[in-house]
């Protein structure tokens, strides 16, 4: 059975001006979601991820953020055409996001009664009973304990991992088809990272709903996604099924994320690191935008001859240009 692309993402560039500089945030980024599936988005910070996200969501301040051109495509529509009333009957009801940080992203003059019911009543048109009701709900299915007194509780009376599942409850209560993750478990020990994880895919499972899973983290990679995209300096580097990308990477930049990624099971392994810092992106290098830290530059790196952008060297495997041409010299 083949799966129907949910959303399709066709030559995204989101450009921010700042002082007399255009800092190209996401520079032509295309990838498909399936529905059902998750895609996982990785790279360094700075890499673009969450500018992907956000504009998707259409959260970028208009005065400072300019999506050049490109598509949104979700239920016929491009998102980027829809006026901002229209785009609110999507945002938090058909595509839901959860942010990186949940004491920042809760409001914490507010408790999570009236958090969860806001959405619930300005989607669903239910009364402050009725929303009431499904946010208690909604806080049972995420695991939170005796959620019938945990629902008048504030941001600061929770602990980490409790504000990370009122998130995930708030973001799943209009029962989204989409779901963007944005490094949902970044501030989380590692023991609650795995439940929270192990949280998302059960209810993937039960809502049958699709993940954007943003993360630098390649063993939550490796566990949860189906196809990976990876982003540097605003630009897509590689996509591929995940199994495909880990055992086969083609691009220089994927093979050193690999690299240098801990690995337990090999106590005597020499730790690796990636050299060097992701240039400024007001000034980012010529042509292949890794060039600077590769560690294997060549020749066609700098531009040139070599066309910028993606070809597909497998079916269903995608890499920059330069870099694999580059490599099969």
């Amino acid at each position: 059975m083949i799966s129907e692309n949910l959303l399709s993402i066709k030559n995204l560039k989101t450009h921010f001006t700042v002082g007399e500089s255009v800092v190209k945030a996401v520079d032509g980024v295309s990838f498909n979601l399936e529905a059902g599936k998750t895609f996982a988005i990785v790279g360094e910070s700075g890499s673009g991820k969450s500018i992907t996200a956000l504009s998707i969501m259409g959260l970028l301040p208009n005065n400072l953020a300019q999506t050049e051109r490109g598509e949104i495509l979700f239920d016929n529509k491009n998102l980027i055409d829809l006026e901002e009333n229209e785009m609110r009957k999507i945002r938090g009801n058909r595509i839901s996001m959860i942010f990186q940080e949940p004491m920042t992203s809760l409001n914490p003059v507010y408790d999570l009664s009236f958090q969860i019911s806001e959405t619930i009543i300005l989607h669903q048109k239910k009364s402050k009973e009725q929303a009431r009701k499904i946010a208690i709900e909604m806080l049972d299915l995420v695991g939170i304990p005796e959620p019938q007194k945990r629902i008048d509780s504030y941001p600061h009376e929770l602990s980490g991992g409790m504000r990370q599942r009122a998130m995930i409850a708030m973001a799943l209560s209009c029962n989204p088809k989409i779901l963007i993750a944005d490094e949902p478990t970044t501030a989380l020990d590692v023991t609650i990272q795995a439940q929270i994880i192990d949280l998302m895919q059960e209810l993937q499972k039960k809502l049958g709903m699709s993940i954007i899973f943003i993360t630098h983290d390649l063993g939550v990679v490796s566990e949860i996604s189906d196809h990976v995209m990876v982003m540097y300096l605003g630009n897509v580097m590689e996509i591929a099924e995940t199994s495909e990308l880990f055992n086969n990477p083609l691009h220089s930049y994927t093979k050193s994320l690999i690299d240098i990624a801990p690995q337990i099971s090999d106590e005597k392994r020499e730790i690796k690191v990636l050299r060097g810092e992701i240039p400024s992106p007001t000034n980012p290098p010529s042509g292949c935008v890794f060039r600077t830290r590769c560690p294997n530059p060549g020749i066609g790196c700098k531009g040139g001859d070599i066309e910028m952008g993606l070809i597909e060297a497998k079916p269903g495997h995608w890499v920059d240009r330069c870099c694999y041409e580059c490599n099969q010299t």
